[in-house]
């Protein structure tokens, strides 16, 4: 899948992006280009709704630890799981103490919600949400736009679908300033860095940010 050369010069460039899922393939896309941001749902599973409840409580049902949980995630790893979205810990299972594990990985948590909520208020990045196997609607992109948009005026949302009838992979539309539709094709393999629709997303994020 991957066509376009990984060129650490782009790693910069893909540092001013955050993903807010719904999984970790624009994780992927960053660690192709050599980009390793710390964001709190890079390497989540999060569905629309899931992502309007943690925009509308700024994230706060991840502060109180009893409100995270291991749960068995791929190829015999940890994810812990939230109310509202799970992360991958890339942490095989019998490598670690559990409840030390738990410990580490809130405290963690807590210094990324306090990234993303400043990523937020400060209009630093363009912010990314892909559908997955979770689907959104028009009106879930527009409640996602003014809970960010209710962050600061001037945050960017690129809203990315999988590419339907008549659409074009690596299309992006902007419907009204500071929102931006994509589209990239279904890869149902989409679990390592060598099955991201890499030309695709270069083409939609060069667009936002023209190199």
């Amino acid at each position: 899948m991957l066509s376009v050369t990984a060129d650490p010069s782009f790693a910069a460039y893909y540092q001013g992006f955050e993903s807010l899922g719904a999984s970790c393939e624009f994780g992927l896309l960053q660690r192709h280009f050599g980009a390793e941001p710390l964001a709190l749902l890079r390497w989540s599973a999060i569905d629309a709704q899931g992502l309007i409840h943690s925009l509308s409580n700024r994230f706060a049902d991840v502060v109180d630890i009893a409100n995270l949980s291991l749960i068995h995630g791929q190829n015999d790893e940890w994810d812990v799981r939230t109310p509202h979205f799970s992360q991958h810990l890339y942490v095989k299972r019998g490598t670690a103490d559990a409840a030390e594990l738990l410990r580490v990985t809130h405290r963690r948590i807590q210094f990324q919600r306090r990234a993303i909520l400043e990523t937020l208020e400060e209009a630093e990045k363009v912010l990314v949400y892909k559908e997955a196997q979770f689907r959104m609607t028009d009106a879930e992109i527009a409640q996602i736009f003014g809970l960010l948009r209710g962050f600061h005026a001037d945050n960017v949302f690129l809203a990315v679908r999988l590419t339907g009838t008549g659409e074009e992979p690596g299309s992006v539309d902007e419907i009204e300033p500071g929102l931006w539709v994509g589209n990239v094709e279904l890869d149902a393999k989409v679990v390592t860095r060598d099955t991201v629709p890499v030309a695709s997303w270069h083409r939609i994020c060069q667009t936002l940010r023209p190199v």
